[in-house]
């Protein structure tokens, strides 16, 4: 096998590349471990979780690894935000992590 794209994926895209690929054939133990979480802790459709990435990463310029983050956590307060966004490496306003719930909650309808 070889590796063509190295890239963070939201949780919900997890889930459906694993059960892709379970309709192939039996999942190893490690993949079952990792269908079983993504599928009890995705919440929004993968469409939806790459959309609100993209949106993150262009109105708030935080890095890819942080918007999948965010897009897979959908933190409901600034203090679970703030503790995603503390590897940036910069210091996020109240009024900026407001922003981005907000940005969240519409993802969420």
């Amino acid at each position: 096998m070889k590796v063509l794209k190295l890239e963070e994926i939201p949780l919900s895209k997890v889930r459906d590349l694993l059960e892709l690929r379970q309709k192939r054939g039996p999942l190893e133990s490690y993949q079952m471990a990792a269908l079983s979480h993504a599928s009890k802790f995705s919440k929004i459709p993968p469409e939806k979780a790459e959309g609100l990435v993209k949106a993150l990463i262009d109105k708030f310029k935080i890095s890819r690894a942080t918007a999948v983050q965010v897009a897979s956590v959908l933190p409901t307060s600034i203090e679970e935000l703030r503790t995603l966004l503390a590897k940036e490496g910069k210091v996020f306003l109240t009024e900026d992590l407001e922003k981005i719930l907000e940005l969240i909650r519409t993802y969420l309808e």
